[in-house]
């Protein structure tokens, strides 16, 4: 008997089977152009933001991540499964017509998203939408979450940075009053805001650590651990910051918390977090380096396994006339986001720098002299003041019970949703509860 095995015949791709993907170039434009007006302004509301000024850089990582994972795809690309297809292409859609409704950037950049998948998965099916699932994760980075969660979160950090380096400051003899985020040293108030503003990195820092480890193909459970470790690194490395700075300024009359010196002790710590995150990630390989499983060697003479055998008319695919019709809605999107846009620049060229609202010009509110055992001080009349610069005001009363002078402030007007929470807890405030008032007219 002979040892020889004859080859097993390599399956071919029949004529009849597609192997072009369904997303043409023609409809990949018309898919660009609609997503475009709102990811555009999706775009410059992000580097409004200076803690999300970085997703340039995601980007690319993400277009790095691709390219790397794209060259293991075996080819040619096969188009996944049409009722997966249409649910990708359906979802984005009805974000994208949201979006474009009530002109939300972020419904807009969250339905390009999808959008994304729903191309990739039309292109190479599962295959190359496992590949690419790590660029997915990278660029979904930078979709801030809503309702601001992203600046409560950077708020409790600053908080906890706060607290405990007045805890450390009075371990090192440094005389001073924590009030709000202002630090009083003998003769000099240092705002914590300002020493804080490294805690901004916290971002970046995630996602640098996020890109290194789908680039190192770590594990889920090892990435949530890696990503969660470097916020910790920020917050030492900002309470590392503050006190270090006020320590040198109360001991040595030594500034590093502004200025040059300032920019040059963000860069230093910002460093010193990606030396962390690298040295955490080789210390995790150290810990589970006994508890690898070592893979066996193949038993000699034994045969490979055959590879899949191509299975043509299995999976219905979406077909390029569909497509393409789906891409044409979108560009309809597109077109009327264009002119939504047009129309809300013309109206804001128009408009006073300060937004409009139901509120008469220059309108004075009172205040009853007495609230409860509360009693109007009336040497300090109302100011009408600005605050912030998006032309939002406060009128101030002033009141005292006993010892105890309270102010009391109404702000207005806001445009869309505003938490005015934030804008006093970010300065120092603690909001013990809230209540919600609503009108009609």
């Amino acid at each position: 008997m002979s040892g020889c095995v004859a080859p097993l015949p390599t399956p071919k791709l029949s004529s009849a089977e597609p192997e072009k993907s369904a997303l043409t170039i023609r409809a990949a434009l018309l898919f660009v152009f609609g997503y475009a007006p709102l990811l555009s302004l999706f775009f410059l509301n992000l580097w409004s933001r200076p803690h999300y000024q970085f997703f340039p850089l995601a980007l690319f990582g993400a277009f790095l991540l691709g390219w790397i994972r794209l060259q293991g795809v075996e080819r040619p690309l096969r188009g996944g499964h049409r009722m997966l297809s249409l649910l990708f292409l359906s979802a984005s859609f009805v974000l994208l017509a949201l979006a474009t409704l009530f002109w939300s950037p972020w419904f807009g950049g969250l339905a390009t998203l999808v959008g994304l998948a729903g191309g990739i998965w039309m292109t190479g099916g599962s295959r190359l939408f496992r590949a690419l699932v790590p660029a997915l994760v990278l660029v979904s980075s930078i979709i801030p979450p809503p309702l601001a969660l992203d600046t409560r979160f950077a708020e409790h950090l600053r908080t906890l940075a706060i607290n405990w380096s007045s805890h450390l400051l009075d371990l090192l003899a440094v005389t001073h009053s924590r009030s709000g985020n202002v630090i009083e040293l003998p003769g000099q108030k240092l705002l914590v805001e300002e020493a804080c503003s490294g805690i901004n990195s916290v971002l970046v820092t995630m996602a640098c650590c996020l890109f290194y480890m789908l680039w190192r193909r770590r594990s889920i459970l090892r990435t949530v651990l890696c990503v969660v470790s470097s916020v910790s690194f920020v917050l030492l490395g900002n309470l590392f910051r503050i006190s270090f700075g006020a320590w040198l300024k109360f001991r040595y009359n030594i500034e590093i918390l502004s200025g040059w010196k300032h920019q040059l002790c963000g860069i230093i710590l910002f460093s010193a977090y990606l030396v962390l995150i690298f040295s955490l990630d080789k210390w995790l390989d150290f810990l589970t380096s006994p508890v690898r499983v070592k893979k066996s060697k193949p038993i000699s003479g034994s045969q490979p396994a055959p590879p899949p055998a191509a299975t043509a008319g299995h999976s219905p695919l979406i077909t390029p006339k569909w497509t393409t019709a789906a891409a044409c809605l979108f560009a309809l999107l597109g077109l009327a986001g264009l002119g939504l846009g047009w129309s809300y620049h013309q109206r804001n060229k128009s408009a006073p720098a300060i937004a409009k609202s139901t509120l008469k010009d220059a309108p004075n509110f009172t205040m009853p002299d007495r609230l409860g055992d509360w009693v109007r001080l009336n040497s300090q009349s109302p100011q009408l003041q600005k605050v912030e610069t998006l032309g939002v005001f406060s009128q101030i009363w002033h009141y005292q019970n006993k010892d105890i002078v309270a102010a009391l402030a109404l702000d207005y007007p806001f445009a869309g949703y505003h938490d005015v929470t934030l804008c006093y807890t970010l300065r120092g405030w603690r909001a013990l509860s809230s209540h919600a008032a609503y009108s009609k007219g």
